[in-house]
């Protein structure tokens, strides 16, 4: 009977390291099939994660899953100061006028919504409600690491099945709309705002000039997974390396205010708030923020995480969450896309500002430059880029204040 157990577990050992691997290494796998066949590059590279994790999770494999999401966790507590070292946020004083209006209405949007979401979800008897409503206004202040950092924080572990659920609905509904935007909606906006040439800020065109490292910022953050702009040299990679070990110091911090302050690890909130406020004040920090390499390898942590989750999710949880959750989402999109869309009327903003905001604010930098293409006018791609960075930046903190004084509310 010993034998028998130390065999079993010996196995399980096995299949779990081999899990650990598995986790580390399909996402560059897919990153490659992303990019060489055109069907899975529309699907996406995160999506596909989460789909194969789910289809690993059903496999009767004696893999240990509770650990496949920890360190899927610890991946993606790095990767969110990484993902915000690389960006000049001081930037956001370059734009003109419209696109500051314009952004700041995506983000009233996204709140406005989301406070009607909770009322309604929670009269729904929907799970949760609170958290979903602030998941809302990450996601659509500048996308998905907002989304699942919100998550973390106001449900620490317990969160893996609604970050799944949030996550497979997003993909379904901003999917749909994503290709509306590359076809049909361009005459839309231009019908219901008009076409006036966008506002231009003389500021902004000097600095894309003179500062070489800012248009590198922007172009590093237009493009998630170019793996290939990151340097080789050894002074580069010791660069590279600093700054990775200068985002595993503010986990290392948020974990001992985690412990200090509730005194266990079994939340997640004072590690999620840690890694995002020093992630944005390290970015102020020029050697910090000039090191080419540290945002395309947090997009690659936040791919292991959304692979690492799926492959630990309880499948019958996520069937239970999923329906409702797809509800909850599309109704809020279209339900933001829309007020947005009316407030800048009201505003008399510009089609195509009003639509490059939306997108950085519901999609984030990667998805500028293809809407800019889709929409004819590249000068929308630099604005939109820095309201995308200004979304990441403050979408965690504005999501979490208000799913958590949601939470408070006792209906």
């Amino acid at each position: 009977m010993n034998l028998l157990l130390t065999a079993s577990s010996t196995w399980q050992t096995v299949c779990t390291v081999l899990a650990l691997i598995f986790m580390l290494v399909m996402p560059a796998v897919i990153l490659r099939l992303v990019k060489k066949v055109k069907f899975l590059g529309f699907i996406g590279a995160i999506a596909l994660c989460y789909l194969l994790g789910i289809i690993v999770s059903v496999i009767p494999i004696p893999y240990d899953r509770g650990l496949t999401e920890t360190v899927s966790s610890v991946f993606v507590a790095i990767a969110i100061p990484l993902i915000l070292f690389t960006f000049d946020i001081g930037s956001v004083r370059y734009l003109a006028k419209n696109t500051i209006i314009a952004f700041a209405l995506v983000i009233f949007s996204a709140m406005a919504v989301s406070v009607a979401s909770f009322f309604a979800a929670n009269a729904a008897g929907l799970s949760n409600p609170n958290v979903l409503s602030g998941m809302t206004t990450g996601l659509y202040t500048g996308g998905t690491p907002n989304m699942i950092a919100i998550a973390k924080a106001l449900m620490g572990n317990a969160s893996s099945d609604v970050i799944a659920a949030a996550q497979i609905s997003d993909f379904f509904v901003g999917g749909v709309y994503f290709l509306l935007i590359l076809t049909v909606i361009k005459p839309v906006y231009k019908r219901f705002l008009g076409d006036k040439k966008p506002e231009k800020n003389n500021k902004q065109q000097t600095m894309k000039l003179k500062d070489g490292a800012y248009t590198q910022n922007i172009s590093s953050a237009a493009e998630e997974y170019d793996f290939a702009s990151i340097p080789r040299d050894k002074n580069s990679l010791i660069k590279l390396t600093l700054v990775i070990l200068l985002a595993v110091m503010c986990l290392g911090l948020g974990v001992c205010l985690e412990i200090l302050i509730n005194g266990n690890m079994q939340g997640s909130l004072y590690i999620i708030l840690t890694v995002s406020v020093l992630g944005i004040a390290l970015s102020f920090v020029k050697p910090v923020r000039r090191v080419k390499g540290p945002y395309q390898i947090g997009q690659y942590l936040v791919l292991i995480f959304s692979l690492g989750l799926s492959m630990s999710i309880d499948i019958s949880q996520l069937v239970r969450e999923i329906l409702p959750t797809l509800a909850f989402f599309a109704c809020s999109q279209v339900a933001v896309i829309l007020l947005h869309l009316l407030l800048c009327k009201i505003f008399r903003i510009d089609a195509g500002t009003a639509l490059i905001t939306s997108t950085a604010g519901i999609y984030g930098p990667p998805f500028i430059a293809p809407v800019a293409n889709a929409f004819g006018d590249r000068d929308l791609i630099v604005p939109g880029v820095i309201c995308g960075t200004l979304g990441l930046a403050i979408g965690t903190l504005l999501g979490w204040g208000l799913g958590a004084l949601l939470g408070m509310i006792v209906i």
